[in-house]
């Protein structure tokens, strides 16, 4: 049985690839007079940068580097709380609004303010009219899949709820993030962006029917590991044939993402 440290970085998808969010969020430059905005998303970068330096750093600079993220990303929420409240009109007027929601949802997500996100989400596709951009209105699309990922690993980790509740939420994290991919543009970085995202949810699920024990709290009385496995593999297999289609895009590293996750989710043989 592996030990406690070793079953959290095994299945530890939060779901954050920074490289490609740092490109996803930029704007381009013809609107650069938008400082505060600009300001905002800096921030917003910086903080993405730092947690994923956390990797390599040693445990004393995780935790300071932990913590200047966390105040990163609440100035980026500050800055633009503060747009929507007395900017709002020149936002729009700049098409820029829908920009504002996605890097203050995204803050809000990286900050665990699930309830925020989903309600910053709700608020900027319930728009009519609001002009989005499509690289963000597929994040803000996505985002209610990686919240729920999320939602379903904390519940993992603290084995707090049922196996059948926390399935579902991964469930619901494929079905949300396979509708964000179904509108992101081809050629777009950010469709492989969702994929990985996608891959790291069935991991999560991959453990969980894996060691159901370990990570939920009770099994429904029906529970059988050959279903659960089949059921797993029949929402593998799509995914797994995009991401296998959008590697050989990739100019460089597409094919040590394919080793790298058909080494973590056994696949396709597993599913063979």
């Amino acid at each position: 049985m592996e030990n406690k440290s070793r079953r959290v970085a095994r299945i530890k998808n939060k779901l954050f690839l920074f490289v490609l969010l740092g490109v996803i969020l930029s704007f381009s430059a013809c609107v650069s007079h938008i400082q505060q905005l600009r300001e905002a998303q800096n921030q917003f970068n910086m903080a993405a940068t730092m947690e994923n330096q956390i990797k390599l750093g040693n445990p004393r600079s995780a935790i300071v580097s932990a913590g200047e993220a966390t105040v990163s990303y609440r100035i980026a929420v500050k800055i633009i709380s503060d747009l929507l409240e007395k900017n709002r009109s020149e936002l729009q007027k700049d098409r820029l609004l829908g920009n504002a929601y996605t890097i203050k949802a995204m803050a809000e997500w990286r900050l665990g303010e699930y309830d925020s996100a989903m309600k910053t989400v709700s608020t900027a596709l319930g728009q009519l009219g609001l002009e989005i951009f499509p690289r963000d209105r597929v994040l803000l699309q996505a985002l209610r899949g990686l919240i729920k990922n999320d939602q379903a690993f904390a519940h993992m980790m603290e084995k707090d709820y049922p196996y059948t509740d926390i399935k579902n939420l991964l469930v619901d994290s494929l079905h949300n993030l396979d509708s964000a991919l179904a509108t992101a543009p081809k050629g777009s970085r950010i469709r492989l962006y969702i994929l990985l995202s996608e891959l790291a949810v069935l991991k999560n699920w991959a453990d969980l029917r894996g060691e159901p024990g370990t990570y939920s709290e009770s099994l429904p009385a029906d529970f059988d590991k050959i279903t659960e496995i089949n059921e797993w593999c029949n929402s593998a297999k799509p995914v797994w044939k995009n991401f296998v289609e959008e590697c050989k895009k990739v100019p460089e590293g597409g094919d040590s993402l394919l080793r790298d996750w058909g080494r973590r989710l056994g696949m396709p043989e597993s599913c063979n």
